[in-house]
């Protein structure tokens, strides 16, 4: 398992491996998605983060975890069809969002080291720790 994850919302998010993806099911813009996250954590979308070609990415931070949203979308409006995140390296309690979201958005993450989904009942020790 990595610490670059990817969510994203099937039909009946049921498969058992990403070969058995036909579609996937968009989910709220950024900005709907902005705002549940406040409803929630309301201190923690600390501002965006740019990478070195100038593309800027928003961060949901506190003193136990960091998580950089990779939207792959051009408009605050567009609907999501899924969200990379990368954890770069601060916290342990870095999965808790994760599966807020998750549960939020009747969403699934993928691991992008394996490929493989999560499955929140049996995660390694070093995920499931800071949930």
């Amino acid at each position: 398992m990595s610490y670059e994850v990817y969510m994203m919302k099937t039909a009946s998010n049921q498969e058992r491996d990403l070969s058995e993806i036909e579609s996937v099911e968009p989910m709220p813009c950024w900005r709907e998605l902005k705002m549940m996250l406040r409803c929630r954590f309301p201190d923690l979308i600390s501002g965006y983060a740019q990478l070195d070609d100038g593309m800027d990415f928003p961060v949901l931070s506190s003193p136990d975890y960091a998580l950089e949203f990779n939207l792959a979308v051009d408009s605050e409006d567009e609907p999501l069809t899924g969200i990379m995140f990368g954890r770069p390296g601060s916290g342990d309690r870095w999965a808790y969002p994760l599966k807020f979201l998750c549960r939020l958005l009747d969403a699934r993450i993928v691991d992008c080291g394996g490929g493989e989904f999560w499955d929140w009942d049996n995660l390694p020790d070093w995920i499931a720790e800071g949930l």
